[in-house]
């Protein structure tokens, strides 16, 4: 129960914070009602044991610890604003703040409202559910031997296509490739002719598209591409939906498979998904047959 609080006034805190990020940074805290750390106090425990206490409110103890804990909840933006000495000190103040009010709690003695008694029973379902599921989980493990078993028989699932790196210059018509032609006769760079004379986007780059597969252009265009050798300029235009294209081979890579260290995080992860899947079925099965389960309106 003490980490189920400890996360419900994390997540309340979370929310003040964000509420309040601008006040945060542009206005100093008030002073805390209770006892606490200066501000120079907070920052320099920053680097100081997470056992260290900066506030008492009663007889409860607020560590660094806990402030250190809601910055690592927050957003990498939104914990830059909060990770300094003026940042800290209102997470602290925060913090104080929600154990004031338990303590508000305590004196009105809202444990006894039964909307309240009826909440707590709900949340301690939901409580009761998730530690069950990684009660479940804990053992779920992949193993090397199980990484390679699955890598060797599989290979086709990492292969890698045939690419190729091409360069190319658009334009819209003959009349657009004759003035394209005339440049590089007379010495003009295909780079230097592309942010010249193409309409792609890729004239920036000097008509550069980078490594592609073959399913990944036109048809008309891909087939040219594939068929060039490394250094070769199409002899004659290529015609697709987009106009006329002059292509540019700059160097072709043989389809290849993934090496298993390359994708080993990633199967690993997806491995481990699916057993854990099986596991949460496998015990959902067991749970039905041992529970009577009855849903109106559907026959056994």
């Amino acid at each position: 129960m003490n980490r189920f609080r400890k996360v419900c006034a994390s997540s309340l805190l979370l929310l003040c914070l964000m509420a309040s990020a601008a006040a945060a940074t542009e206005a100093k805290p008030e002073p805390a009602p209770v006892e606490a750390s200066s501000p120079a106090v907070v920052e320099k425990a920053a680097a100081a044991d997470p056992e260290t206490v900066l506030a008492t409110v009663g007889s409860t103890e607020i560590k660094l610890k806990d402030v250190s804990a809601i910055i690592a909840r927050l957003d990498p933006q939104r914990a830059a604003m909060y990770d300094n000495e003026m940042g800290r000190r209102a997470i602290l103040e925060e913090l104080v703040n929600m154990e004031l009010f338990s303590l508000l709690g305590a004196e009105l003695e809202v444990e006894k409202d039964p909307k309240f008694i009826e909440t707590m029973a709900e949340v301690k379902k939901d409580v009761t559910r998730q530690f069950a599921v990684e009660a479940i989980m804990k053992d779920v493990a992949v193993s090397d031997e199980e990484l390679d078993e699955y890598y060797e028989k599989n290979k086709e699932n990492f292969q890698v296509p045939e690419t190729v790196r091409a360069s190319h210059i658009l334009v819209a018509d003959e009349d657009g490739m004759k003035k394209v032609r005339a440049d590089l006769d007379a010495g003009m760079s295909f780079e230097d002719a592309a942010r010249k004379h193409s309409s792609c986007p890729s004239k920036e780059q000097g008509g550069d598209l980078g490594y592609f597969s073959k399913e990944q252009m036109v048809p008309e265009f891909a087939a040219a591409a594939f068929a060039m050798k490394v250094g070769e300029i199409s002899a004659e235009p290529v015609k697709t939906q987009f106009g006329l294209h002059l292509i540019k081979l700059v160097d072709k890579k043989e389809a290849s498979v993934r090496p298993l260290e390359e994708v080993r995080s990633q199967l690993a992860e997806s491995l481990l998904n699916d057993k854990k899947a099986g596991v949460y079925k496998g015990e959902l099965a067991k749970l039905r047959e041992k529970h009577t389960v009855v849903i109106a309106g559907e026959k056994k």
